[in-house]
């Protein structure tokens, strides 16, 4: 079975698109771990199927996820190495699977999710598009950070231990976060960001078990008071903004 709190990550950085990607995911690599996940995180030359598979037959993670480019029926990573594709994913069996990659949400997930077993699948079931001014980390970027934020918000509520429609809810309203920001804003390149992230809004999907979750659940307040575990005492702390 699946090992909560363990995750693969792939990360091809070989072009433009791939590197920007690369750099966006280093941040839920680096939110995972923080969160106590163990992460295999396979970047660039590590990027390929033969690497990945081992990770899922070594680690046994429950949370697999991604960046790359993508078609309908096909997931691949460094230089376009095939990692998954239709009738060819029943490694992914009992996961739950996020990939940044364009179409994949068409056939490939559906096919992960009713034909492989997965637990469930997020994606995009068209091309995955943003606007960026320079190949760096899109999250230091004016525009790329409108783009990438919404996935961020998908990963972080995961690793958080929120639902799969929970997270993918949060993500929706970072989008919407982002189209309202963009739709009061006089820059001459806003209407085209709105379109674009409208549109990546619209082809986000989720296919398979909504309450399915990747992380143990942080037990409530109360439960660590009544276990004994809160001997410190606590102080709050507020402020009153006028």
């Amino acid at each position: 079975m699946p090992r909560l709190n363990v995750a693969t990550c792939t990360r091809p950085d070989f072009e433009a698109a791939t590197m920007m990607g690369n750099m966006a995911l280093s941040h839920a690599v680096d939110y995972l771990r923080g969160r106590g996940f163990f992460v295999d995180d396979l970047s660039g030359d590590s990027a390929i199927r033969e690497r990945v598979l081992a990770s899922l037959a070594t680690n046994d993670p429950v949370f697999f996820l991604g960046v790359g480019h993508g078609n309908a029926s096909t997931f691949t990573g460094q230089n376009y190495d095939k990692i998954f594709w239709t009738c060819n994913c029943k490694e992914l069996n009992g996961r739950v699977v996020y990939l940044l990659s364009c179409i994949t949400g068409a056939e490939l997930g559906p096919d992960m999710v009713e034909n492989k077993g997965a637990w469930c699948y997020i994606g995009y079931k068209e091309p995955f598009s943003w606007v960026q001014v320079k190949l760096q980390d899109p999250l230091a970027d004016d525009y790329g950070r409108s783009f990438f934020e919404p996935v961020l918000e998908l990963i972080y509520r995961l690793a958080e231990g929120r639902t799969t429609r929970e997270a993918f809810n949060a993500s929706i309203e970072r989008w919407n976060y982002w189209i309202d920001y963009w739709s009061r804003s006089d820059d001459p390149n806003a209407p085209m960001i709105v379109m674009l992230l409208i549109h990546n809004r619209d082809i986000q999907v989720l296919f398979g078990d909504e309450s399915a979750s990747v992380a143990t659940p942080v037990p409530p307040l109360w439960w660590l008071l009544s276990a004994g575990f809160a001997t410190v005492p606590m102080i709050a702390v507020g402020s009153v903004i006028t």
